[in-house]
């Protein structure tokens, strides 16, 4: 089957499932872990733009790819909720990708490249993304950063993402992690690492995944701790927004 009809036809079979909230707005995401209603991800499959905040600059793009759920958490998308609310003080647009986590990244990685060449053809005036995923998202827009051929600026950036190989569905996937990655001088990639014991998602594992070669990338190591709390695998996402937001300067390049 060739490529761009197996796209499709994923992207039609997914989309549609858990379709509970058809509203995106940035006052109505809870917080409060005891009160969080899944409302990031009972949506749909694909980008959903955020409302509800002022947007000053336009040029600039934010697109936020999460991880994978197992069938039981009672939180999913939860650990973005604070995320949200600071990169909403960036007064720039952003973007939701909802995704379906069961299916391989190049999969995925494909679907989100298509919805990102039709957003910036819409889009004339975003001249440049910053592309953010976590754990299984970040090994998806790391797909993409190699990848990357779209006639704008990128800056990919992978929090806690197991980039040496995935622990649950590496077998029947083409991609499933390796040792090295290599990026062309259009892309500036960022892979944020936990600490291993420290990570909840890898603390078990003999190897931690984070642990990859990087060719015109960079690699940053995330301290043990943050605002008096451990840092592990979800806090993580908090740090990295909050570390972009305050400097200015990335969100003007």
């Amino acid at each position: 089957m060739p490529r761009y009809i197996l796209v499709i036809s994923l992207t039609l079979c997914c989309c549609g499932n858990n379709n509970q909230f058809n509203d995106f707005n940035i006052q109505n995401v809870i917080t409060e872990k005891t009160d969080y209603n899944q409302y990031l991800i009972s949506r749909s499959n694909g980008l959903h733009r955020l409302t509800g905040f002022t947007e000053t600059d336009s040029s600039l793009g934010i697109i936020l790819v999460h991880g994978y759920y197992p069938t039981n958490w009672p939180t999913k998308g939860y650990e973005w909720t604070s995320a949200l609310k600071v990169l909403s003080k960036s007064e720039r647009p952003i973007w939701w990708f909802r995704h379906d986590w069961n299916s391989c990244p190049e999969i995925t990685r494909e679907i989100l490249y298509n919805a990102l060449d039709s957003l910036t053809k819409k889009k004339a005036h975003i001249d440049s993304v910053y592309i953010l995923g976590h754990s299984l998202g970040g090994l998806i827009v790391t797909d993409l950063a190699e990848n990357w051929n779209l006639n704008i600026k990128a800056s990919v950036h992978a929090i806690a993402a197991p980039l040496g190989g995935l622990s649950h569905r590496a077998n029947d996937c083409g991609t499933s992690g390796k040792t090295e990655y290599s990026f062309s001088e259009n892309i500036r990639y960022f892979q944020w690492k936990t600490n291993h014991q420290l990570d909840g998602a890898f603390k078990n594992l003999l190897v931690n995944p984070q642990d990859v070669k990087l060719t015109g990338g960079n690699q940053i190591l995330l301290p043990k701790e943050w605002k008096k709390k451990r840092l592990g695998h979800n806090l993580s996402i908090q740090l990295v927004v909050d570390q972009l937001v305050k400097k200015i300067n990335l969100f003007s390049n």
